[in-house]
Order: structure tokens, then sequence, then C-alpha cells
């Protein structure tokens, strides 16, 4: 019942949202005000529920307003940030995956989104098992809404300079590959660096999700958007197909450039971090959480702290590391290097 209810709000758009919370609190309110009549309150509570559950399921009767633009960028914690910092007539679509690893092999296809899909599933530790019970269906409505965009509406495609996103716009511009819209790509890296780095002030932004919201707005109205031209789509698309005819479970940003690496290719790093950190109980075991923030701080990219683990685990497996705790999480356990 609680899964049909969060697929069911899933469905609202933000404006219908606050329409059902403010009538749901207004009935709360009579409940409360008139306990002689609780039970048929109650009653009418039940039957407003049923009208919101029937009002999300059919899709004939979820009418979206009209919006100016559409913007698709990877993730949907940077799809929150747009979100507040664009007006309400943009419309924003967080693609609910990170492209940096797992297989991407014929990803526009079923049998791709199912392949990865069970990669995901088998080697990464996702919180409240989100690829069993969320993934799949987040990710077909996230294509839904890409195959809907009429065809009149701008398309604005957002991006750092990292792998996930890198390889994200090659992809959404493949999915859309068939529509006329004029397509535009922002890259935040590049315009934050032009317009907020002084000669006092420098930051790197290497991904969309750290930006602020105000400053995602300013990149926007600034006209930071580059239309592309058709070549420059053909030249996507088909880097695209050459990426999705790679394999291989990760990639880098490199030389301006996504390239396929082997998914050992951050194993160094790890051990040389867990070489060097001081132990946490004086047994010569350390916080797996300790050594992937780490490598994060370290890594010029933008990884994944999960694949990360799960690189941690595969050291687990191979008798590089000792273990102990339960590797359910990476607050779970500790390792250790094993010795010689």
């Amino acid at each position: 019942m609680i899964d049909d209810l969060k697929d069911a709000i899933d469905y609202l758009s933000e404006e219908d949202a606050k329409s059902v919370l403010l009538q749901t609190m207004i009935h709360v309110r009579m409940i409360h005000g008139a306990r002689e009549e609780s039970e048929k309150m109650i009653d009418e509570l039940v039957h407003w529920q049923q009208e919101v559950l029937r009002m999300a399921c059919n899709e004939d009767m979820r009418v979206e307003r009209p919006y100016q633009t559409v913007h698709l960028v990877c993730g949907e914690s940077p799809a929150g940030s747009l979100k507040v910092g664009l007006d309400r007539h943009q419309k924003v679509i967080g693609f609910p995956d990170f492209f940096g690893d797992g297989p991407v092999r014929h990803l526009d296809q079923k049998s791709g989104q199912r392949q990865r899909l069970e990669w995901l599933r088998d080697h990464l530790n996702g919180q409240d098992d989100y690829f069993e019970k969320e993934y799949e269906k987040r990710l077909a409505k996230a294509l839904k809404e890409i195959e809907a965009i009429p065809r009149e509406v701008p398309i604005v495609l957002w991006s750092g300079e990292n792998a996930d996103e890198q390889t994200g716009i090659r992809y959404f511009l493949y999915l859309i590959r068939e529509k006329e819209n004029v397509v535009s790509i922002i890259n935040t890296t590049i315009a934050f660096k032009k317009l907020y780095n002084t000669e006092t002030f420098q930051e790197f932004h290497p991904h969309t999700g750290g930006v602020e919201p105000e400053k995602l707005q300013r990149m926007y109205l600034g006209n930071a958007a580059r239309p592309l031209t058709e070549v420059e789509r053909r030249r996507y698309e088909q880097e695209w197909e050459s990426l999705s005819d790679m394999g291989g479970t990760l990639r880098i940003w490199k030389n301006q450039q996504v390239q396929a690496v082997n998914e050992n290719y951050y194993d160094s790093l790890i051990l040389s971090i867990a070489a060097n950190m001081t132990d946490d109980q004086g047994d010569g075991f350390v916080k797996a959480a300790r050594i992937i923030g780490e490598a994060l701080g370290r890594i010029d990219d933008v990884v994944s702290d999960m694949f990360l683990e799960y690189r941690v685990r595969c050291l687990v497996y191979s008798g590089i590391f000792e273990i102990k705790g339960i590797p359910k999480s990476m607050m779970h356990y500790t390792v250790s290097m094993k010795e010689e």
C-alpha cells in the first residue's frame, strides 16, 4: 500500500502536490474540530485519499502546464537545484542514474537497460534497496518524459567536466536524435569560471550538482546555453554509439573525451590510502568509509562512492584486504592490508 502511494505521488506535478497537501490539511483540521462526527470525517478523508490516487494514476487526468524549455540533467539532486533556480515555466527532467560507472552498452534499448540494472543490483550497495525497488520505475518515468517532449520546445542539456554528465549528454542526444527541437548545452564548469572566477577567487566545479541554484539560474539567464549545429548533434550521437559498443564498467573524462578504463583503475589509489591511514581502534583496521572519503577527495573526476566501495570489497574478495564486519554498506565494516 505504501509503495502504491509513493508511486502515485511521484506522478503528481509540483502544483498538484501542493494542492493535494492543502486539501489534506483542511480535511485533517475539520476532523480535529468536529470530534463528534469523527467517523464520518475519517470516511471522507479515506475517500479523499482514493480521489488523489485516482487522479495521480489516471494519465488522462494529468494535464501538465505549458512550459517554455525542457532541461535535461544527470541526477535527481542537480535536477532539484535547477527546479529551485529556474522559474515555473521551465520543465526539468533529472535522469535517475550515474553514468560514470556500470555498463552502458545498448542503454538506448530495453536489453541494455536490463543488463545495467542487473549489474547495479549485483555490484553496488544502494541505499534502502534503491536498485531493487526504485531504479527501474524512475528510469521508465524519465525515459517517458523525454519521449514526450513536444517538437516545438527547446531542450537544454546541462553538463560539467566529468565522465558522468559527458556520457549522459551523449546518451540524451542519441535518445532525441529523431526530434527536430533546438538543442543547447550549458557546460557548468566553463560557465562558472567565466561568471565567478577572478584573479583572487578561483573555484572549480566539475559537476552541475555542486553549483548553487541561484548560480545555475544566472548561467541560464546569462545565455550560457550554446545551441548545437546539426553536425555537432550527429557527432555526439556517433560518440554515444562508440561508447555503447565499447563496453566496460568504468569511464573517466580525460583530454576532453569520455574514455573507458579497466574497473580496477582506482585500486592502486585505494591501496595507497589504506596503507598510510592510521587505524581507528588500534587494531590495524580502518573504516571503509574513511578510505572512500579520502579517495573521493583525491580524484579529479567525479566518481560514485558506491563504485569505490565496490572496489574495496573486490580487494577483500581477492585477498588483498582483511575485513571486520559485514559489508552491507561502507559504514558497517573495516579493512586492513593482509600481511604477506
